[in-house]
């Protein structure tokens, strides 16, 4: 959970009951109940007012990386368990490349938070919302490492929380963790996104504005995938530790969906707008799904993630078609959130390429090479694209000392008609200069050679 969670989604997960007609359950998402995840954001938390309110179970911050450990974990804790509410602890992760990382947050972690072997205690969880510059495979290995650590610690299968975007973005939408529980966070009214292979979830975080006794303002409610007796399984007891709060009606089936996705022309020219259309049905039986919100996402090449592009509304035959412009080679999906009855979902991606973006030149020199300190020195240089100059483009200069970090100086727009680019500046000590071009959808960006003022 983000930062926001830490402040006010972890504000409190538990579980309060839920028992409704089935128009009420759809205003709450198809919960069977609800629950809260404290941190030190809600200060005093009244356990006995939180368990009045029908709360059976509650996860609480334990640690954050290596160094950070929850004040009130201590004190949450017991209340927790003193009023018979089920109790789980989460590490928020601080995914790293330095060796031994995860194995280290995962002992702190367990040295916070124990081994979870008591009655009343729910799996230990990891909560995922940060990558520490991990790409896909540097962030998966270290996931696996955290959770193997975790579990030969304390002999419990550990639990994973996460949004569904964070998943796919940035997991690769692995479905290597499915022996593991998950812990989905998505807000939403209709069911949530389940990525990865997962078959369904085991806890839902549906919404960030609930309200329980005891704590103050708005907080997180959770709800359990379940019946009591497997609720109180996960926590080590068969039925003790309080009692669950009582199933909510009859949940009503939700339909596993197809989502199509298909672009009208998959190679087109820089700037072009492309239509995208497709269906989405329910899978057995094959029927459209009308009137379902769905979302094109788009992903440029050499991005780290997908980022919402344009939302539609599906026609009577669970048709769409949205409409987005092409800058670059892209990877384009459709997601569905789902809603009563019908499962969340996610196309094939489906890739519309562009031309190459044209190479351009860019060089860098100056007045004088060996100048006095303090005084005016021109920097300049050409920024091509063959052999005409490429007029209105940023130049960026950047200095640094021999062997040290490039530092920003300053900008300069190539002019009509030569490309032509230049800087004045007053050196003061020996540096090496270069000139960036940072590009563009048309031009590829280039970085000229460094060029070294020397100061007497």
């Amino acid at each position: 959970m983000s930062r926001v969670h830490i402040a006010v989604r972890r504000s409190a997960r538990s579980l309060v009951v839920l028992v409704a007609a089935v128009s009420a359950i759809a205003a709450s998402a198809l919960a069977y109940g609800d629950g809260v995840d404290v941190s030190h954001w809600q200060g005093s938390v009244n356990w006995t007012k939180v368990r009045g309110d029908d709360v059976t179970f509650a996860f609480m911050k334990a640690t954050e990386g290596t160094t950070y450990a929850d004040p009130t974990l201590a004190t949450n804790w017991a209340g927790a368990e003193r009023v018979g509410i089920y109790r789980a602890a989460y590490h928020f992760a601080r995914p790293s490349p330095a060796p031994g990382s995860a194995q280290a947050q995962a002992r702190f972690f367990v040295s916070r938070a124990g081994t979870f072997s008591d009655t009343g205690d729910l799996p230990p969880v990891l909560d995922l919302e940060a990558t520490g510059g991990l790409g896909t495979a540097a962030l998966q290995a270290w996931v696996a490492t955290w959770l193997t650590t975790v579990e030969r610690l304390t002999g419990r299968t550990p639990m994973l929380y996460f949004s569904p975007y964070f998943w796919i973005d940035h997991l690769g939408n692995s479905t290597a963790f499915t022996r593991y529980p998950l812990w989905i966070a998505h807000y939403t009214t209709g069911s949530p996104l389940v990525p990865g292979g997962w078959r369904t979830w085991t806890f839902w975080q549906r919404t960030s504005s609930g309200r329980v006794a005891g704590i103050g303002g708005p907080v997180d409610l959770n709800s359990f995938n379940g019946s009591n007796a497997q609720l109180a399984r996960l926590a080590r007891t068969s039925g003790g530790s309080g009692s669950p709060a009582p199933t909510g009606p009859t949940v009503p089936p939700t339909a596993r969906m197809s989502l199509s996705l298909a672009p009208a022309r998959s190679a087109v020219s820089i700037g072009t707008r492309v239509a995208f259309t497709g269906r989405l049905m329910t899978r057995l039986p094959v029927r459209a799904a009308p009137g379902q919100r769905v979302s094109l996402w788009a992903r440029t090449r050499g991005a780290p993630a997908f980022r919402s592009v344009v939302a539609t509304t599906t026609d009577s035959q669970g048709s769409f078609r949205m409409v987005a412009r092409v800058q670059l080679t892209t990877a384009f999906e459709v997601r569905s959130v789902g809603g009563v009855g019908f499962a969340a979902s996610v196309s094939e991606p489906v890739r519309v390429t562009t031309p190459p973006r044209r190479r351009v030149g860019l060089d860098l020199r100056a007045s004088q090479v060996r100048v006095a300190r303090g005084s005016a020195l021109l920097l300049y240089g050409h920024l091509r694209t063959g052999t005409h100059g490429l007029p209105r483009r940023p130049v960026r200069y950047y200095k640094r000392s021999p062997g040290g970090h490039w530092i920003y100086v300053g900008t300069s727009h190539s002019l009509a008609p030569t490309g032509w680019h230049s800087l004045t500046v007053h050196p003061k000590v020996t540096r090496v200069w270069k000139a960036v071009f940072a590009g563009g959808y048309l031009y590829a960006p280039r970085t000229s050679r460094p060029l070294t003022i020397r100061v007497r």
